[in-house]
């Protein structure tokens, strides 16, 4: 598992965020586009696990700020994707630590510690058994684990 420079992969905007519409992006792999389109603006973080990479893209909306996870295979196929945030939140994305074998930790939204666990296959999951805050496509299939820890409240 390593972390992809910015000159491995990168967004393109295709679409400015609106009123509408949320901002949609290309990605680009060595700088060539690779035909996929996301929703988000702002690449956080690349990472590639065996021959999958998983991205990390924010919104960028001001006090609806979501964190995008897209998971995708070798052919740049999507395999998974989730998203964390909420209305009225604003998130910051920090604290990327890799965990060997196959496991992320991060933060983003009111300090609390994601763990983000790629899977090898895929496995069966109950639609809505995510964490609060975490919302995905429906489906009774999922390629990584999210956690959430929230920080204890401090008084």
């Amino acid at each position: 598992m390593k972390l992809l420079s910015p000159s491995d992969v990168s967004l393109q905007l295709t679409s400015a965020w609106s009123e509408h519409a949320l901002a949609q992006s290309e990605i680009l792999v060595d700088g060539r586009p690779t035909g996929r389109i996301v929703t988000g603006e702002v690449l956080e973080a690349a990472v590639q696990w065996k021959d999958c990479c998983l991205l990390f893209i924010r919104d960028d909306i001001a006090f609806e700020d979501s964190l995008r996870l897209y998971l995708f295979d070798a052919n740049w196929e999507l395999v998974d994707s989730a998203s964390l945030g909420g209305m009225y939140t604003t998130g910051a994305f920090s604290e990327l630590e890799l965990v060997a074998p196959n496991t992320m930790r991060f933060q983003f939204i009111g300090g609390i510690t994601w763990e983000l666990e790629i899977l090898d296959c895929g496995v069966a999951s109950l639609p809505f058994s995510d964490p609060k805050g975490v919302s995905r496509p429906f489906g009774f299939v999922k390629r990584f684990r999210l956690k959430g820890r929230p920080l204890p409240e401090t008084r």
